[in-house]
């Protein structure tokens, strides 16, 4: 699928290998339907403005069907395209672009920013860094209890909350899973508790936890020096700590954790379902950034 001939069958290819990608990668009902139809418009656009080849789809020619998009009027209210609608064409090009790069072709430059819509950065630590940050935890109550939060948040791939919403309980030994009762939404879920992360919570629960509990009893996982529970900022703030000490100077926190292990189980070869599933992501979509980081 390297050239794009003028014509209606290579068009046609195009926008129904987008389509049947859309799905394959489980994206959401209305990205599989709208998705198409404003690929069809784009292709159309630069077809109609002598535009051969896809390797012919330059930044500037984005820019252009932008500007024209810009002074179109909607076919259901008469009005011009709204910066929304304008957004979802973006999206759309964005995704036609990884798909022809995982397709084996060349992307897309999509020079294209619509004022408001910047998201928060993804920060991924690399392999070494995380070996970096286990290196530097101490061999005391503390750094046994350090171990095991890295256990969680890089191991088990949790979000901030779910990690310290984490109770006792929750570690199913028998089963070696780690059962997660407050994710995203109330979904409830169940992660695989292997290796290094296994025997890192089992160290903490049977040594550090108990003396650092002392006298008190509660069923959160964490606990701090005077035997109350942790909650996701004194996790936060241990984290900055080993970040510190590990002498990394990326702007991270826990959820850069969760991030990098999802992109390392990508970059590793594990499937989008099997990634969205340890996640706990409802959707495939959510799962669609760890790939759009490896092809950065």
């Amino acid at each position: 699928m390297s050239q794009y001939p003028t014509g209606v069958y290579r068009k046609e290819k195009y926008i129904e290998g987008f389509r049947i990608w859309l799905e394959l990668m489980g994206f959401d009902r209305s990205s599989r339907n709208y998705g198409p139809v404003r690929l069809r418009e784009f292709l159309d656009w630069m077809e109609g403005n002598g535009v051969s080849t896809i390797s012919d789809i330059t930044g500037e020619r984005v820019k252009d069907f932008f500007e024209y998009l810009g002074g179109r009027k909607s076919k259901t209210t008469g009005e011009v395209l709204s910066v929304a609608t304008l957004r979802n064409y973006l999206t759309t090009i964005n995704r036609f672009g990884r798909y022809l790069r995982q397709s084996g072709e060349a992307g897309i430059e999509v020079p294209v920013k619509f004022k408001g819509q910047s998201k928060k950065e993804i920060v991924v630590l690399t392999r070494v860094e995380i070996q970096r940050l286990y290196r530097v935890t101490e061999d005391t109550l503390l750094g046994m209890r350090d171990r095991a939060m890295l256990g969680v948040y890089y191991g088990c791939g949790l979000r901030r909350s779910e990690g310290a919403h984490l109770e006792f309980g929750d570690i199913l030994w028998d089963k070696a899973l780690l059962y997660v009762r407050k994710g995203k939404g109330q979904k409830e879920r169940y992660i695989p508790l292997v290796g290094r992360v296994r025997q890192d919570l089992l160290e903490y629960v049977q040594t550090a936890r108990p003396m650092l509990l002392g006298n008190t009893l509660h069923e959160s996982l964490f606990v701090g020096i005077h035997g109350r529970a942790m909650r996701s900022g004194g996790l936060y703030e241990r984290f900055k700590r080993l970040q510190r000490k590990a002498g990394i100077e990326k702007k991270c926190g826990l959820h850069s954790l969760r991030h990098s292990i999802a992109t390392h189980l990508l970059a590793g070869g594990m499937s989008l379902d099997q990634i969205a599933k340890f996640l706990g992501h409802s959707s495939l979509e959510s799962t669609q950034i760890y790939t759009h980081i490896l092809f950065q």
